[in-house]
Protein backbone atom coordinates (compact mmCIF):
# COMPACT_ATOMS: atom_id res chain seq x y z
CA UNK A 1 0.00 0.00 0.00
CA UNK A 2 2.84 2.40 0.39
CA UNK A 3 4.26 1.53 -2.50
CA UNK A 4 1.61 2.31 -4.30
CA UNK A 5 0.74 5.54 -2.49
CA UNK A 6 4.44 6.35 -3.04
CA UNK A 7 4.10 5.28 -6.79
CA UNK A 8 1.05 7.98 -6.91
CA UNK A 9 3.32 10.97 -5.17
CA UNK A 10 6.04 10.31 -7.50
CA UNK A 11 3.33 10.34 -10.49
CA UNK A 12 2.00 13.76 -9.62
CA UNK A 13 5.18 15.33 -8.88
CA UNK A 14 6.45 14.48 -12.27
CA UNK A 15 2.95 15.67 -13.94
CA UNK A 16 3.60 18.84 -11.97
CA UNK A 17 6.69 19.03 -13.28
CA UNK A 18 5.96 18.22 -16.64
CA UNK A 19 3.51 21.11 -16.53
CA UNK A 20 5.61 23.72 -14.74
CA UNK A 21 8.50 22.94 -17.33
CA UNK A 22 5.50 23.46 -20.21
CA UNK A 23 4.62 26.84 -18.90
CA UNK A 24 8.32 28.05 -18.94
CA UNK A 25 8.66 26.72 -22.62
CA UNK A 26 6.02 28.52 -23.94
CA UNK A 27 6.64 32.03 -22.16
CA UNK A 28 10.52 31.05 -23.30
CA UNK A 29 9.08 30.85 -26.70
CA UNK A 30 7.03 34.12 -26.20
CA UNK A 31 10.74 35.95 -25.52
CA UNK A 32 12.59 34.12 -28.32
CA UNK A 33 13.99 36.05 -31.32
CA UNK A 34 16.65 36.54 -33.97
CA UNK A 35 18.42 39.03 -35.71
CA UNK A 36 19.84 38.92 -39.08
CA UNK A 37 22.88 40.81 -38.48
CA UNK A 38 26.16 38.93 -37.23
CA UNK A 39 26.96 42.32 -35.36
CA UNK A 40 24.45 41.04 -32.54
CA UNK A 41 24.72 38.37 -30.67
CA UNK A 42 23.30 36.71 -28.01
CA UNK A 43 24.06 38.04 -24.20
CA UNK A 44 25.38 41.53 -23.65
CA UNK A 45 25.29 44.08 -27.05
CA UNK A 46 26.56 47.77 -26.55
CA UNK A 47 24.86 50.82 -28.89
CA UNK A 48 27.00 53.38 -29.14
CA UNK A 49 25.41 56.13 -29.83
CA UNK A 50 27.10 60.05 -30.79
CA UNK A 51 26.23 63.14 -29.61
CA UNK A 52 26.52 66.05 -32.05
CA UNK A 53 25.91 69.81 -31.56
CA UNK A 54 24.17 71.61 -33.80
CA UNK A 55 24.83 75.96 -34.35
CA UNK A 56 21.62 77.65 -33.86
CA UNK A 57 22.33 80.77 -36.51
CA UNK A 58 22.25 79.86 -40.27
CA UNK A 59 25.59 80.94 -41.57
CA UNK A 60 27.49 78.60 -38.79
CA UNK A 61 25.11 75.75 -40.35
CA UNK A 62 26.45 76.52 -43.66
CA UNK A 63 29.84 75.66 -42.48
CA UNK A 64 28.77 73.02 -40.11
CA UNK A 65 27.42 71.24 -42.89
CA UNK A 66 30.41 71.79 -44.97
CA UNK A 67 32.60 69.95 -42.66
CA UNK A 68 29.93 66.93 -42.20
CA UNK A 69 30.18 66.71 -46.10
CA UNK A 70 33.57 65.72 -45.34
CA UNK A 71 33.50 63.75 -42.39
CA UNK A 72 30.22 61.64 -44.48
CA UNK A 73 32.45 60.92 -47.41
CA UNK A 74 35.21 59.14 -45.34
CA UNK A 75 32.88 57.02 -43.66
CA UNK A 76 31.21 56.10 -46.69
CA UNK A 77 34.73 55.34 -48.57
CA UNK A 78 34.91 53.17 -44.69
CA UNK A 79 32.27 52.14 -44.97
CA UNK A 80 31.51 52.97 -40.93
CA UNK A 81 27.83 52.60 -39.80
CA UNK A 82 27.02 54.79 -36.92
CA UNK A 83 23.92 56.18 -34.54
CA UNK A 84 24.03 59.89 -34.67
CA UNK A 85 21.93 61.93 -31.48
CA UNK A 86 20.94 65.35 -33.36
CA UNK A 87 18.88 68.14 -32.46
CA UNK A 88 15.24 68.55 -34.18
CA UNK A 89 16.85 71.40 -36.51
CA UNK A 90 19.74 68.99 -37.79
CA UNK A 91 17.63 66.71 -38.22
CA UNK A 92 15.44 68.75 -40.39
CA UNK A 93 18.17 70.46 -42.33
CA UNK A 94 19.90 66.84 -42.91
CA UNK A 95 16.64 65.49 -44.04
CA UNK A 96 15.76 68.48 -46.78
CA UNK A 97 19.36 68.16 -48.39
CA UNK A 98 18.86 64.69 -48.43
CA UNK A 99 16.19 65.17 -50.88
CA UNK A 100 18.05 67.42 -53.09
CA UNK A 101 15.97 70.86 -51.23
CA UNK A 102 17.48 73.74 -49.68
CA UNK A 103 17.82 74.49 -45.83
CA UNK A 104 15.06 75.11 -43.91
CA UNK A 105 16.14 79.28 -43.31
CA UNK A 106 16.55 79.39 -46.94
CA UNK A 107 12.87 78.38 -47.75
CA UNK A 108 11.76 81.88 -47.48
CA UNK A 109 14.33 83.13 -50.45
CA UNK A 110 13.05 80.74 -52.94
CA UNK A 111 9.07 81.73 -52.35
CA UNK A 112 7.84 83.96 -55.58
CA UNK A 113 8.34 87.32 -54.28
CA UNK A 114 4.86 88.21 -55.09
CA UNK A 115 3.90 86.11 -52.61
CA UNK A 116 5.57 87.14 -49.72
CA UNK A 117 3.24 87.73 -46.39
CA UNK A 118 3.96 90.23 -43.83
CA UNK A 119 6.09 87.34 -41.46
CA UNK A 120 8.15 86.71 -44.49
CA UNK A 121 9.02 89.96 -45.15
CA UNK A 122 10.41 91.26 -41.83
CA UNK A 123 12.18 88.02 -41.82
CA UNK A 124 14.05 89.06 -44.90
CA UNK A 125 14.29 92.69 -43.55
CA UNK A 126 16.08 91.67 -40.60
CA UNK A 127 18.42 89.38 -42.27
CA UNK A 128 19.34 91.27 -45.76
CA UNK A 129 21.03 94.77 -44.98
CA UNK A 130 21.77 95.85 -48.35
CA UNK A 131 20.29 98.64 -50.93
CA UNK A 132 18.00 97.56 -53.61
CA UNK A 133 16.17 100.02 -55.86
CA UNK A 134 12.35 101.34 -55.31
CA UNK A 135 11.82 101.43 -58.80
CA UNK A 136 9.18 98.58 -59.49
CA UNK A 137 7.62 99.05 -55.74
CA UNK A 138 7.99 97.08 -53.17
CA UNK A 139 7.76 93.47 -54.79
CA UNK A 140 10.53 94.59 -56.47
CA UNK A 141 12.36 95.17 -53.94
CA UNK A 142 12.20 92.09 -51.68
CA UNK A 143 13.32 89.99 -55.23
CA UNK A 144 15.99 91.83 -55.03
CA UNK A 145 17.12 91.21 -51.70
CA UNK A 146 16.25 87.15 -52.24
CA UNK A 147 18.60 87.75 -55.83
CA UNK A 148 21.40 89.19 -53.08
CA UNK A 149 21.13 86.14 -50.71
CA UNK A 150 21.57 83.50 -53.82
CA UNK A 151 24.34 85.40 -55.09
CA UNK A 152 25.92 85.51 -51.93
CA UNK A 153 25.86 81.62 -51.67
CA UNK A 154 27.24 81.33 -55.01
CA UNK A 155 30.16 83.46 -54.02
CA UNK A 156 28.83 86.45 -56.31
CA UNK A 157 27.87 89.07 -53.86
CA UNK A 158 30.37 91.51 -55.53
CA UNK A 159 28.42 91.30 -58.61
CA UNK A 160 24.92 92.52 -57.03
CA UNK A 161 23.42 95.66 -58.61
CA UNK A 162 21.00 97.24 -56.19
CA UNK A 163 19.60 99.48 -59.03
CA UNK A 164 18.68 96.37 -61.13
CA UNK A 165 15.43 95.32 -61.75
CA UNK A 166 16.36 91.49 -61.11
CA UNK A 167 13.44 89.09 -62.27
CA UNK A 168 12.52 85.57 -60.87
CA UNK A 169 14.33 84.08 -63.59
CA UNK A 170 17.36 85.48 -62.65
CA UNK A 171 16.88 84.15 -58.86
CA UNK A 172 15.81 80.87 -60.45
CA UNK A 173 19.19 80.18 -62.03
CA UNK A 174 21.35 81.46 -58.66
CA UNK A 175 18.81 78.77 -57.18
CA UNK A 176 20.53 75.93 -59.39
CA UNK A 177 23.72 76.88 -59.06
CA UNK A 178 23.43 76.24 -55.09
CA UNK A 179 21.75 72.85 -56.14
CA UNK A 180 24.14 71.69 -58.15
CA UNK A 181 26.78 72.30 -55.80
CA UNK A 182 24.79 70.23 -53.19
CA UNK A 183 23.84 67.75 -55.27
CA UNK A 184 27.35 65.51 -54.23
CA UNK A 185 26.27 65.59 -50.39
CA UNK A 186 22.99 64.96 -51.30
CA UNK A 187 24.21 61.44 -53.14
CA UNK A 188 26.36 60.88 -50.03
CA UNK A 189 23.78 61.60 -47.19
CA UNK A 190 22.03 58.74 -49.49
CA UNK A 191 23.97 56.02 -49.06
CA UNK A 192 25.80 56.69 -45.86
CA UNK A 193 25.11 54.32 -43.16
CA UNK A 194 23.73 56.59 -40.17
CA UNK A 195 20.62 56.21 -37.91
CA UNK A 196 19.58 59.74 -36.71
CA UNK A 197 17.81 60.42 -33.28
CA UNK A 198 16.01 63.34 -31.94
CA UNK A 199 17.65 65.04 -28.89
CA UNK A 200 14.42 66.61 -27.24
CA UNK A 201 14.69 68.44 -24.31
CA UNK A 202 11.50 70.58 -23.59
CA UNK A 203 8.96 67.95 -23.68
CA UNK A 204 6.40 69.65 -21.88
CA UNK A 205 6.30 72.70 -23.91
CA UNK A 206 2.98 73.88 -24.93
CA UNK A 207 1.05 71.23 -23.09
CA UNK A 208 -1.92 72.64 -21.26
CA UNK A 209 -1.78 71.78 -17.47
CA UNK A 210 -5.41 71.93 -17.16
CA UNK A 211 -5.79 68.82 -19.41
CA UNK A 212 -4.78 66.77 -16.51
CA UNK A 213 -5.77 68.63 -13.45
CA UNK A 214 -8.83 65.88 -12.74
CA UNK A 215 -8.30 62.03 -11.71
CA UNK A 216 -11.03 61.14 -14.33
CA UNK A 217 -8.61 62.96 -17.18
CA UNK A 218 -6.18 60.17 -16.74
CA UNK A 219 -8.10 58.10 -18.74
CA UNK A 220 -8.00 60.02 -21.71
CA UNK A 221 -4.40 61.94 -20.92
CA UNK A 222 -2.57 59.51 -18.96
CA UNK A 223 0.69 61.56 -19.42
CA UNK A 224 1.74 64.62 -19.49
CA UNK A 225 3.85 64.59 -22.08
CA UNK A 226 2.40 66.42 -25.16
CA UNK A 227 0.61 64.87 -28.40
CA UNK A 228 3.70 66.09 -30.61
CA UNK A 229 6.15 63.84 -28.28
CA UNK A 230 3.53 60.97 -28.43
CA UNK A 231 2.81 60.69 -32.44
CA UNK A 232 6.01 61.57 -33.01
CA UNK A 233 7.33 58.78 -35.91
CA UNK A 234 10.90 59.15 -35.48
CA UNK A 235 13.66 57.97 -33.65
CA UNK A 236 13.80 60.34 -30.18
CA UNK A 237 16.27 61.11 -26.88
CA UNK A 238 13.85 62.32 -24.21
CA UNK A 239 15.53 64.15 -21.45
CA UNK A 240 13.44 65.54 -18.29
CA UNK A 241 10.81 63.47 -18.23
CA UNK A 242 8.26 63.67 -14.90
CA UNK A 243 8.66 60.65 -12.29
CA UNK A 244 5.32 59.96 -12.88
CA UNK A 245 5.32 59.97 -16.93
CA UNK A 246 8.82 57.72 -16.26
CA UNK A 247 6.65 55.48 -14.08
CA UNK A 248 3.94 55.02 -16.83
CA UNK A 249 6.27 54.70 -19.78
CA UNK A 250 8.33 52.00 -17.58
CA UNK A 251 5.41 49.75 -16.45
CA UNK A 252 3.95 50.14 -20.31
CA UNK A 253 1.22 52.28 -19.71
CA UNK A 254 1.39 54.48 -22.44
CA UNK A 255 1.86 54.29 -26.42
CA UNK A 256 4.02 55.76 -28.81
CA UNK A 257 4.23 56.21 -32.39
CA UNK A 258 8.05 56.69 -31.66
CA UNK A 259 10.33 53.14 -32.97
CA UNK A 260 12.91 54.27 -30.60
CA UNK A 261 13.11 55.98 -27.29
CA UNK A 262 16.04 56.53 -24.92
CA UNK A 263 14.87 58.01 -21.98
CA UNK A 264 17.22 59.11 -18.99
CA UNK A 265 17.39 57.14 -15.33
CA UNK A 266 19.10 56.54 -12.49
CA UNK A 267 17.61 53.54 -12.00
CA UNK A 268 17.46 51.86 -15.03
CA UNK A 269 19.14 50.53 -17.64
CA UNK A 270 18.24 48.27 -21.11
CA UNK A 271 15.21 47.92 -22.55
CA UNK A 272 11.71 47.19 -23.16
CA UNK A 273 9.44 46.17 -26.51
CA UNK A 274 6.19 47.39 -26.57
CA UNK A 275 3.79 46.76 -29.39
CA UNK A 276 7.10 46.05 -31.51
CA UNK A 277 8.98 49.81 -30.24
CA UNK A 278 11.69 49.77 -28.53
CA UNK A 279 12.42 52.03 -25.18
CA UNK A 280 15.87 52.08 -23.79
CA UNK A 281 16.48 53.35 -20.30
CA UNK A 282 20.35 55.37 -20.08
CA UNK A 283 22.16 55.69 -17.04
CA UNK A 284 21.19 53.27 -14.57
CA UNK A 285 22.21 49.84 -13.26
CA UNK A 286 19.06 48.07 -12.71
CA UNK A 287 18.73 45.60 -16.10
CA UNK A 288 15.58 45.67 -18.14
CA UNK A 289 15.16 43.13 -21.14
CA UNK A 290 12.53 42.12 -23.42
CA UNK A 291 14.24 39.13 -25.60
CA UNK A 292 15.44 36.26 -24.19
CA UNK A 293 19.37 35.71 -24.26
CA UNK A 294 19.87 39.40 -25.79
CA UNK A 295 20.85 42.16 -23.53
CA UNK A 296 20.66 45.63 -25.17
CA UNK A 297 22.60 48.77 -23.73
CA UNK A 298 22.65 52.22 -25.41
CA UNK A 299 26.55 54.11 -24.65
CA UNK A 300 26.13 58.30 -25.23
CA UNK A 301 29.14 60.17 -26.24
CA UNK A 302 29.27 63.48 -26.96
CA UNK A 303 31.71 64.25 -29.65
CA UNK A 304 32.65 67.02 -32.42
CA UNK A 305 32.27 66.14 -36.30
CA UNK A 306 36.13 65.47 -36.41
CA UNK A 307 35.76 62.56 -33.81
CA UNK A 308 33.53 60.81 -35.83
CA UNK A 309 36.39 59.59 -37.90
CA UNK A 310 37.98 57.68 -34.88
CA UNK A 311 35.16 56.40 -33.42
CA UNK A 312 33.89 52.93 -33.23
CA UNK A 313 30.91 51.91 -35.57
CA UNK A 314 29.12 49.00 -34.65
CA UNK A 315 25.33 48.11 -34.37
CA UNK A 316 22.77 50.13 -36.12
CA UNK A 317 19.53 50.40 -34.91
CA UNK A 318 17.41 49.64 -37.29
CA UNK A 319 19.23 46.69 -37.21
CA UNK A 320 17.37 45.59 -34.54
CA UNK A 321 14.03 45.67 -36.65
CA UNK A 322 15.86 43.25 -38.82
CA UNK A 323 14.93 39.93 -37.34
CA UNK A 324 14.34 36.49 -38.58
CA UNK A 325 12.45 33.28 -37.15
CA UNK A 326 15.02 31.54 -34.36
CA UNK A 327 16.02 28.13 -34.10
CA UNK A 328 14.17 26.20 -31.20
CA UNK A 329 15.29 22.65 -30.29
CA UNK A 330 16.13 22.61 -34.02
CA UNK A 331 12.92 23.64 -35.25
CA UNK A 332 12.20 26.59 -36.56
CA UNK A 333 9.56 28.43 -35.40
CA UNK A 334 7.49 32.10 -36.39
CA UNK A 335 9.11 35.46 -34.58
CA UNK A 336 6.79 37.16 -32.17
CA UNK A 337 7.89 40.58 -33.64
CA UNK A 338 7.37 41.66 -37.37
CA UNK A 339 10.41 40.86 -39.72
CA UNK A 340 11.03 44.35 -40.08
CA UNK A 341 9.84 47.56 -38.89
CA UNK A 342 9.63 50.32 -41.29
CA UNK A 343 11.60 53.48 -39.53
CA UNK A 344 12.52 57.00 -40.78
CA UNK A 345 15.70 57.24 -40.00
CA UNK A 346 16.97 60.43 -41.74
CA UNK A 347 19.74 58.54 -43.11
CA UNK A 348 20.64 55.05 -43.75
Amino acid sequence: MRKVIKNAILITVFLLAAGCNHIVLRQDLYEKVAFKSEKIKPGKNIINLYSLQFPESYFEKLKYMEEFELVSKQLLLEDKSLNLIVSSSMYDTLDSLKKGEVFPEEKVYLKTASDLNSDEMSEIDKEIDVYVTDRGGSVQGYLNKQVYFWMVLNGKKGEFIGENLYTELDKQRLVEEVRKSRKEFSRVLNNAEMNLIIKEKNLYAGKNPELTTSESSDIFYPTDLPDSILNEERAMYLQGVKDDDFHKIAEKEVSFNSPFLILDSEKLTGYLVVDGNYIFFYGGSEVKSSYHRYDFEVKISEVTLKDLLEVEGGILLNELFERKNPEINGIEKKATQPDKKSVNWGIN
